[in-house]
């Protein structure tokens, strides 16, 4: 019996052709920041014609949101797939705070990580139309810095009060670090979280109380 290829719809094909311009708009705005998402730039990384970019996103504006909204998304799951293969063991609190930037900048953590990736960022916080994006996706990242508190032995942290602050430390010290002109600015910050999360591990509640 000879079985017909089945066939891809017009529709079918714009929306996976749509998903492509998204992903790949993402992916220029994680690995090289906002100056990457052209529509020529995300066409061209998609592999699709020129004009598609134009066609489906007829402004930047609306290319950008999707692409901060796609970005987020991919940064909430890297950030819990690493925090998952983390190994289960007690860990200094400077240790810890390395494993938690690095969760927190997922999915993957460069040199040039002030500029391509935390000042674009904050300057979505600032912006309305983006603002609730960055926003929703927030939770998620903070559930993947309370997977990796749990497994470096900083339980009590983990479900205590001052995650969303050791989150706000992450960006400031990196922010720091890159205005001082600090060689290694993610040690830098490493040091400046790792001392945070020691003061709130002596503020934690016993993990019985």
């Amino acid at each position: 019996m000879t079985t017909r290829p089945v066939r891809t719809t017009t529709q079918e094909r714009s929306s996976t052709r749509q998903r492509a311009l998204v992903d790949a708009a993402a992916e220029l705005l994680i690995e090289h920041g906002p100056a990457a998402v052209t529509h020529r730039r995300v066409a061209a990384e998609a592999g699709v014609p020129a004009g598609s970019a134009n066609y489906y996103f007829p402004s930047k504006a609306v290319l950008y949101a999707e692409a901060v909204r796609r970005a987020e998304e991919i940064r909430r799951d890297g950030a819990m797939a690493y925090a998952l293969a983390v190994p289960e063991r007690s860990r200094t609190p400077e240790e810890t705070a390395r494993l938690l930037i690095e969760a927190f900048y997922a999915p993957g953590l460069d040199t040039d990580v002030l500029t391509v990736r935390l000042e674009p960022m904050l300057a979505a916080h600032r912006d309305p139309e983006l603002r609730a994006t960055m926003t929703e996706f927030r939770p998620g990242h903070l559930a993947a810095l309370r997977v990796v508190l749990r497994r470096s032995g900083h339980a009590a942290v983990a479900d205590g009060p001052d995650v969303d602050l050791l989150a706000q430390m992450i960006d400031a010290s990196l922010m720091y670090a890159g205005l001082t002109g600090d060689d290694d600015p993610v040690a830098a910050a490493a040091r400046s979280v790792g001392r945070l999360l020691e003061l709130a591990d002596r503020g934690a509640p016993p993990p019985d109380a």
